[in-house]
């Protein structure tokens, strides 16, 4: 990945983990367990992975951010 990202404001988790940039993302989607058909997480770990460019690292982030929200782990 050659773009940096950062979460501004940082994501608080509700188990008191703190998203602060891609790589914190990365980490996260990698320790859930992959559910098919129930979630994205496959698709958003590969987004996040595959990410190049300033703009697709940005979109990935908001994918993550997205899903965050629907496994509604956030603070």
């Amino acid at each position: 990945m050659a773009a940096a990202f950062y979460f501004t404001p940082e994501l608080h988790l509700k188990d008191g983990r703190i998203i602060r940039d891609i790589g914190d993302a990365l980490n996260f989607a990698r320790e859930q367990e992959a559910r098919p058909g129930v979630d994205q997480r496959d698709e958003i770990l590969h987004k996040m992975e595959r990410a190049e460019s300033k703009e697709e690292v940005h979109a990935a982030a908001h994918v993550f951010l997205r899903w965050l929200e629907e496994l509604d782990v956030l603070e």
